[in-house]
């Protein structure tokens, strides 16, 4: 391992004054790491410091945002709708998503790159699922993987851990689960709330570094946060208590048109911009007056 690599290690471990006379605590800050590992989330919860997650599907993109400082990137079942069209997160597939996983992972240098399990590649048997999460890992260069789950898919959490892969668990509304959940519901009402809770819980206990809560009551998440301990938490509309948050990236920067959800904030209308850049593009083609001649080779 090389030294830049232990940099991180070496920049977030806490160092304990007491027993190490004449050094002094460096305050830990998840801008100084170097490396986003696991340990530097669960400091980052210990020492109530926020970080973010946005979805990413493509080597440039990639880049762009660990310039930016995004701590986690996620190539997410979403990649079925905004990358390939599908009108469902359930129809991509192992063999489509892990090229993303690949792409997105030689563009990170920082960021942690966690892939989505998708619908159909783990559900049979714990088994199926640690094949397939390690292909994402082996293949696509994944460092962890996330896997839509409740407090009956424990054991799942376990095996994947127990064969030294990261787990960040998904609970709340699982848009994989859109049929049995009834559509796009908000999670944590109707006497729901506890559900979520023990789902949760159970999957922190299982040995996932990470719960991922997607459209769940401001309150179940505030419950769900204390409720896991030191794990950190990942929130998409569930409020502000998460210790992160994450957006798919095309309705974070509006490049989706059509009705957003209401947990979605636009940060800018990159969609708008990119279109406008194409129409002054094409309309300079068909005027002649690009190439210009500093264009041209003589």
């Amino acid at each position: 391992m090389s030294e830049n690599e232990n940099a991180p290690y070496a920049t977030s471990t806490v160092t304990n004054t007491a027993e190490t006379p004449g050094m002094a605590q460096t305050p830990f800050s998840l801008d100084t790491v170097k490396k986003i590992r696991t340990i530097h989330l669960e400091r980052a919860k210990a020492e109530g410091e926020k970080f973010s997650m946005l979805t990413c599907y493509d080597f440039s993109t990639a880049q762009v945002f660990d310039r930016a400082g995004i701590e986690m990137l996620l190539i997410g079942d979403s990649a079925a709708n905004v990358m390939l069209g599908y009108d469902s997160t359930l129809a991509i597939t192992l063999d489509e998503i892990i090229p993303m996983v690949a792409a997105v992972s030689r563009g990170a240098k920082r960021a942690m790159v966690v892939a989505d399990l998708p619908f159909g590649t783990y559900e049979q048997s714990p088994q199926q699922a640690v094949a397939s999460a390690a292909r994402l890992m082996k293949e696509g260069g994944a460092h962890a993987v996330k896997i839509e789950a409740d407090a009956r898919m424990a054991d799942w959490v376990q095996a994947l851990v127990t064969a030294g892969i990261p787990v960040v668990a998904h609970v709340g509304f699982t848009p994989q689960a859109e049929h049995a959940l009834g559509g796009f519901r908000v999670q944590g009402r109707h006497g729901t709330a506890d559900r979520v809770v023990e789902d949760a819980r159970a999957l922190a206990a299982a040995g996932a570094f990470c719960i991922l809560m997607e459209m769940v009551t401001a309150e179940t998440a505030e419950r769900v946060n204390q409720a896991v301990g030191a794990v950190p938490t990942i929130g998409i509309g569930a409020g502000n208590t998460a210790d992160g948050q994450v957006l798919v990236w095309q309705d974070a920067m509006g490049v989706r048109q059509g009705r957003m959800p209401t947990f979605v904030k636009q940060f800018a209308q990159v969609g708008q911009l990119l279109e406008d850049a194409a129409r002054a593009y094409r309309s300079e083609v068909r005027a002649g007056s690009f190439p210009a001649d500093e264009h041209t080779f003589n």
